[in-house]
């Protein structure tokens, strides 16, 4: 018997669709944004939104930080069957994802002239930057709330929650958008309010959802926070790639823009943030692709299972490529489309525009390969390279080479120094991974540096769930456990109760028969047997479950494994069941009756 990454696939593209539909519902708010005021308000207004965005960007900083940071811990926490402290980073995103924005809400009245006076902008211009800054000012410890809630709530089994959650957030949204600028005089205004007023419409009706859910693992802690340091550093550095990524494209965003402004004007400025845009059409789907890495492999690696991270980065890449390569095509095709849907309307740039945005989308391959590098060294630790990668993409080598080609070529020379930006920055970061592992700093050998497999792990494989294939997993625990040395009445033990699990999950957790896959893994730790049992069946508990009176079934099986086991647990992590069997093989352990 093999193992196979059917159960893993599944849950790949399903955490994948839903995640390409929550950065599509979370960027197109952004884009429609972008395309309803330069429409209504003329490219001065989309040329405004751009400049606003490194303010804004600061003031998510502790979405990004927490949000990022804390599902990564959460799921590994999940993977390690960690709920006391799962609660715990819950309870300190939710806290704090409040608490940071506030601090710019009362400073509102000096930050927001501060950053007005910084991007160099006058007139018209500089007052579109004033309204849509202040209004983010006050409304940021919505946003960021209801941003964390999202990204923890889609580690905890709720995905499609989470999509759903954006996609109200964003109609609202562009609904908003759309009447607040045309028919009030907000103006601008009204497109920062309506982003503020979708999120909170959305938070109101999901949230509450997912705290009254069953399906729902964790339970935020808010007493103690502190005490856990380990917990809080972890929530850190794991969200400091993302958190580094969110700064240095403050600072690659300013200087570029300032520099585009002062050289060649608002005219230039306002194609230019046409191009900055259409990154957020990129980022819609290719961001929600790689989300994958953090929210099932960040499990996987909780659990020790590289074999499905291995599978969970491969296909990833793959659909990330394909993905990256279509999008470009488009782009190549037909770029007049996109100034379209922004409203473009000087006819003396748009050529240049045009040749531009075909320049442009010949870097999307390598910035679907970069931002998949980011997600993954992240997810397992390697924060050095997640975060070099970003310092290298974003501004040691984006923003000398911006200004380097656009002295030398203008305009043009913007966009082709992107290119040469995201193929360096791949590069450089891969060679000193490669130097890293030729050191010994960085574990394992080639892109994964991950082990083939778990150290501790005796045997690996993917059953169907039917009653001859358990009667046939029994026999290989028995076999296994015994060629360990166990004691034959222990390997006796767990070779039956799994022999009953995989029957009672087989038979009582899928409606669809012909599609019942199961997951064995058996690992020995110190003096420690543990037996992993794993399946995408409806939320089942094989070890509490009561089978129905009508039914007879024998749980004799179960009974001994109760007596000897030291540890039995059930968690649905990822939306997948997870039963954990820990036999003691010592002395120490309960005696047969």
């Amino acid at each position: 018997m093999e193992r196979n990454d059917f159960i893993i696939r599944k849950k790949i593209y399903k955490y994948m669709l839903t995640g390409v539909l929550t950065t599509i519902a979370l960027q197109l708010g952004n884009v429609v944004d972008a395309m309803i005021v330069g429409h209504l308000l003329g490219s001065l207004g989309n040329g405004a939104v751009s400049a606003s965005t490194p303010y804004i960007y600061t003031l998510q900083a502790a979405a990004i930080l927490l949000g990022s940071g804390g599902a990564v811990s959460l799921a590994v926490l999940l993977g390690r069957r960690e709920l006391r402290r799962a609660g715990t980073v819950m309870g300190f995103c939710m806290l704090f994802s409040i608490l940071y924005p506030l601090i710019f809400t009362l400073l509102s009245p000096v930050l927001v002239p501060s950053f007005a006076d910084l991007v160099g902008a006058t007139g018209q211009l500089r007052e579109m930057i004033l309204d849509i800054t202040a209004v983010y000012s006050l409304g940021m410890p919505v946003l960021s709330f209801a941003l964390v809630m999202a990204y923890l709530m889609n580690v905890d089994n709720h995905p499609a929650m989470t999509a759903r959650m954006h996609i109200v957030a964003n109609l609202t949204n562009l609904i908003l958008d759309y009447i607040l600028v045309r028919f009030t005089p907000l103006g601008i205004k009204g497109a920062a309010l309506s982003t503020i007023l979708g999120y909170l419409v959305a938070g109101l009706i999901f949230i509450p959802l997912y705290f009254k859910s069953r399906n729902r693992m964790v339970t935020p802690a808010f007493k103690g926070l502190f005490k856990d340091s380990e917990l809080i550093r972890g929530i850190l550095k794991n969200g400091f790639p993302n958190l580094a990524t969110l700064f240095l494209t403050v600072i690659s965003v300013s200087l570029i823009n300032a520099a585009v402004v002062r050289a060649l004007g608002n005219a230039y400025f306002s194609a230019y943030a046409v191009g900055n845009n259409t990154q957020l059409i990129v980022q819609m789907f290719l961001n929600g692709v790689s989300s994958v890495i953090a929210s099932v492999a960040g499990v996987l690696y909780g659990e020790k299972d590289y074999y499905g991270m291995r599978r969970v980065l491969s296909r990833v890449v793959r659909t990330g490529l394909l993905i990256g390569v279509v999008i470009m095509v488009i782009f190549l095709i037909v770029p007049q489309g996109i100034t379209a849907l922004y409203g473009y309307d000087n006819p003396e740039i748009e050529p240049q525009l045009l040749e531009g945005l075909r320049i442009f989308s010949l870097s999307f391959i390598f910035f679907v390969l970069n931002a998949i590098s980011q997600n993954y060294y992240r997810t397992i630790g390697q924060t050095f390279l997640s975060t070099l990668s970003s310092a290298m993409e974003l501004v040691i080598l984006k923003v000398p080479l911006m200004l380097l080609g656009m002295k030398l070529f203008g305009f043009r020379g913007l966009f082709a120094a992107i290119i040469i930006s995201e193929l360096l920055a791949f590069l450089i970061l891969h060679l000193i991974r490669w130097v890293l592992q030729l050191a010994g700093r960085v574990p394992q050998k080639g892109f994964m540096a991950i082990p083939e497999r778990n150290n501790d792990e005796l045997c690996s494989f993917t059953i169907s769930g039917s009653d001859d294939r358990a009667v046939k997993v029994s026999e290989q625990i028995i076999d296994f456990c015994t060629g360990q040395g166990a004691d034959p009445g222990k390997a006796t033990a767990m070779g039956i109760a799994t022999e009953e699990l995989i029957s009672n999950i087989g038979r009582y957790g899928y409606r669809d028969s012909d599609k019942k896959y199961i997951d064995v893994c058996l690992s020995k730790t110190g003096r420690s047997f543990i037996l992993r049992l794993r399946d995408d069946g409806l939320p089942f508990d094989p070890v509490s479950f009561e089978v129905p009176e009508h039914e007879e079934y024998n749980i004799t099986g179960l009974e001994l494994i109760t007596k000897l086991a030291v540890k039995i647990t059930y968690m649905r992590v990822i939306s997948l069941n997870n039963t954990i069997i820990e036999i003691m093989d010592s002395k120490e352990g309960k005696e047969i009756e």
